[in-house]
């Protein structure tokens, strides 16, 4: 210490001695950040960003005479998603006071055995559903798949996806005969509430969810499109190439020799 005019002053030394302790400690601390599992609330280092006040859905306010938060469409604002124009020809919407479309069940609280496409395609209107139609809707299920399922489950429906082999709970293959029709977990309203509200895991055991729900990232009509796609994956597997029309016969024929060509061992006649 410097106590030369009467003050004191830290030399470098025992300043740079000081700050690697105090950098020792912030390390050690934040060492005790990761790598635990707890049930209870997770730490918040900055409150006051994760509760901020706000309204929730349906909720009143006292600061407008009709006491509700929720506010309507100002005049000219231009929607985004699905029209809600009743004159709208390629308007698009879901009855979600059906159970059926909403929550994959019967009346009787059985799950639904396969996927209401006219109720989700055509919506109020009767009829069947084209096949244009349906291969969009199952081009749309291959795209949330790959977003939302592919890391867990595999492109091919597996269970062997990048983060699926790290996951606490081993994760089943779509392939498996308890998916497939006739099996215990059979149904497409099965797997689409699956999709919307997560699988539990037994009581007790870590993490409290085998699998997260999904309902608040994928729509009712996107988890009903990814059921479609479960099932062409699932077809994958068991299609003959007399499912596949005559003229995509040659080019899958030729894909799939140039497949075997480049997997063959050297020397090996494939």
């Amino acid at each position: 210490m410097n106590t030369r005019n009467g003050n004191k002053k830290m030399t470098r030394p025992a300043a740079m001695a000081l700050g690697a302790v105090a950098c020792l400690g912030s390390v050690i601390a934040l060492g005790g950040c990761r790598g635990d599992r707890t049930a209870e609330r997770p730490r918040q280092f900055f409150p006051d960003m994760d509760d901020q006040p706000k309204y929730k859905a349906q909720s009143e306010s006292p600061v407008y005479a009709d006491g509700r938060a929720m506010r309507p469409l100002v005049k000219g604002v231009v929607g985004f998603g699905p029209s809600t124009d009743p004159n709208d020809p390629d308007r698009r919407w879901l009855d979600v006071s059906n159970d059926a479309v909403a929550l994959g069940i019967n009346p009787d609280g059985s799950y639904l055995e396969f996927i209401p496409m006219n109720a989700i395609i055509n919506g109020e209107s009767a009829g069947g559903v084209s096949a244009a139609d349906a291969q969009q809707f199952i081009m749309n299920g291959r795209d949330q798949f790959n977003i939302f399922c592919m890391p867990c489950h595999g492109s091919a429906g597996d269970g062997k996806g990048v983060v699926g082999q790290r996951w606490a709970a081993p994760l089943p293959s779509f392939h498996d005969d308890r998916f497939q029709r006739g099996g215990a977990n059979s149904q497409d309203g099965y797997v689409f509430h699956t999709i919307r509200n997560g699988l539990p895991n037994v009581a007790g055991a870590m993490p409290e969810m085998k699998m997260p729900a999904y309902g608040d990232r994928v729509s009712i009509e996107e988890a009903w499109s990814i059921v479609a796609y479960i099932r062409a994956l699932q077809k994958t597997q068991s299609g003959e190439l007399r499912d596949v029309p005559e003229s995509n016969r040659d080019t899958l024929l030729s894909s799939r020799s140039a497949a075997i060509n480049n997997t063959a061992p050297e020397g090996a006649t494939p």
